[in-house]
């Protein structure tokens, strides 16, 4: 099904499509169920709804549901993700406009930029998300597609793409390259140490974790109650009852985590606290994502054998 590029309209559970935006759209309404006791859209629900907008697109304008994609033998799977809040708060029955846009830089890489809008008009929330689609082997394994699948399956999409708002492109496909250099290094100041068994809650029809998942995940591992901006790494899916190692290290706006499964990491995060707003940077993502950078803390932490400062982390105050 290809329904070219127009204008159509959209309504809750049905996504649209704005000219003038150049962006699929659809409204969702905020439940008290996705409001948080700081007054906000739950980091959870704010990563949710970016993926039912990308689910429900799929299925109006292209026929295709998740099942149809395993069938098919391919999956999308998200992988790297920063949701960030922005706005001033957001109260119960609220409806809020949900815009986002793909784009296609290169086999397998296939994210999706997404925007919240309050009912004023004002931004409450973006995110990017680095999706990723791969292709199932018959032992249920996963690798991504290459240039003739991914093309074959991209093409009736690539007109969604708003050349104007392009992170990526066929030479600068890591993640962190969308997002700018603050020029400093994070130090943290505080460590622990604790663990997280995973729950069938946190996993979806398929037993592996539900990526939105994370983001709340991390409030059972760090006293910090009031995230507003996370960046999350899911190298290796968990499934229900594994037990993590999470490593945690802070300061009094930001924390970094390590969950790990003996000596392979499994997922990174680094989240923003408090009520002083500041975009996820280029060194925070890095130090979650470069395996130099996220091995050495892994050693750290399970050794406390301290490496030496680098331009993205600086552990010289723990």
């Amino acid at each position: 099904i290809d329904v070219g590029l127009q204008d159509q309209p959209s309504a809750f559970e049905t996504p649209g499509f704005s000219m003038e935006r150049h962006a699929i759209t659809m409204p969702v309404r905020v439940h008290c169920e996705d409001t948080s006791p700081i007054g906000h859209v739950r980091l959870e629900s704010l990563v949710a709804y970016a993926e039912r907008i990308r689910s429900l697109s799929l299925k109006q304008f292209l026929g295709l549901s998740l099942d149809d994609l395993k069938k098919m033998n391919l999956a999308i799977l998200a992988s790297e993700y920063v949701v960030e809040i922005a706005g001033k708060g957001c109260g119960v029955m609220e409806t809020l406009r949900i815009d986002t846009t793909p784009e296609f830089p290169g086999a397998p890489l296939f994210p999706w930029a997404t925007e919240a809008y309050s009912e004023n008009g004002d931004l409450y929330m973006k995110g990017l998300f680095g999706l990723s689609l791969c292709s199932i082997a018959a032992d249920g394994s996963y690798r991504g597609t290459g240039k003739v699948e991914y093309d074959r399956f991209v093409s009736h999409m690539r007109h969604w793409s708003n050349p104007k708002k392009l992170h990526f492109s066929e030479t600068s496909l890591r993640f962190f390259n969308a997002y700018k250099e603050s020029g400093k290094p994070f130090v943290p100041t505080g460590r622990r140490e604790t663990k997280y068994v995973v729950r069938a809650a946190d996993c979806d029809l398929y037993s592996v974790l539900f990526q939105a998942r994370v983001t709340s995940m991390t409030e059972s591992c760090h006293d910090r109650r009031d995230a507003y901006a996370m960046y999350v790494n899911i190298m290796t899916s968990v499934r229900p009852s594994d037990e993590l190692t999470v490593y945690v290290l802070y300061n009094e706006d930001s924390a970094l985590f390590v969950f790990a499964i003996k000596d392979a990491v499994r997922i990174m995060a680094f989240g923003h606290y408090g009520t002083e707003r500041r975009p996820i940077s280029r060194e925070e993502i890095k130090c979650c994502s470069m395996p130099g950078h996220y091995q050495k803390l892994l050693k750290f932490g399970k050794s406390s054998e301290k490496p030496p400062p680098c331009k993205d982390f600086d552990l010289s105050q723990l």
